[in-house]
């Protein structure tokens, strides 16, 4: 156990957490409230803190190294595994991450959106054009449709599609990777900082490792 950090904190987190409804129950009972308001309230909290936290990890923080702590310690869920991979390990070993997850997770948007997402990272321009058009948002259309056009090198269609997409950071995602293909670092840097402003959790885990690895079209999650 002392050589296990994340079972370590997570037997203090919930040692902390069970010490925690203790008190405030005996608290909300010495208050005279009615003991299934109590229930009801240490319950509300119980539940705000153990899936609250989790969910502000996935979708609100920007904190790299709370993210990077999650994602290594939920590393062995598929889905998790991806992300993980871009802020770790070798473009094979993301491949692979992707086939396991299309082996695994059989729901249609997954099997699109990560099929693109394999197009991606083989550079196969011509596998990624047949898939975006089954993507379930027009974002997800565009934006993928622009990187198979990045992919053959069409800057120029690409740009033309990339107003056309909603999402802030996508949209400049898309931009930063036009501009370093044409070889404009300064709008490049501009495009990264703008695209990673408006992502968080997970996504924004992602877009930074993404641009860090600097020879990838990048992919969305």
């Amino acid at each position: 156990m002392k050589d296990n950090p994340f079972l370590i904190r997570g037997v203090a987190r919930w040692l902390l957490l069970f010490g925690g409804g203790i008190v405030l129950t005996i608290v909300l009972l010495f208050a005279n409230i009615p003991f299934w308001a109590v229930f009801l309230i240490v319950m509300i909290v119980y539940l705000t803190v153990t899936l609250g936290w989790p969910l502000y990890i996935l979708y609100g923080t920007k904190d790299m190294k709370r993210l990077d702590a999650f994602l290594t310690k939920n590393r062995f869920n598929s889905l998790f595994a991806y992300a993980y991979a871009i802020g770790h390990e070798s473009d094979e070993m993301v491949i692979d991450t992707i086939e396991n997850i299309l082996q695994t997770q059989k729901q249609p948007k997954i099997q699109a959106i990560y099929g693109a997402n394999l197009a991606i990272w083989q550079k196969d321009a011509e596998a990624l054009h047949r898939i975006a058009i089954h993507l379930p948002t027009s974002d997800y259309v565009n934006y993928y449709t622009a990187s198979a056009l990045l992919l053959e090198g069409n800057l120029q269609r690409a740009e033309a599609i990339q107003p056309a997409i909603k999402k802030p950071w996508m949209r400049h995602a898309l931009q930063a990777s036009i501009a370093k293909q044409s070889g404009n670092q300064t709008a490049y840097r501009r495009e990264v900082e703008l695209a990673t402003s408006h992502a968080r959790g997970v996504q924004y885990y992602v877009l930074v490792s993404l641009f860090k690895r600097q020879d990838q079209v990048s992919p969305i999650i």
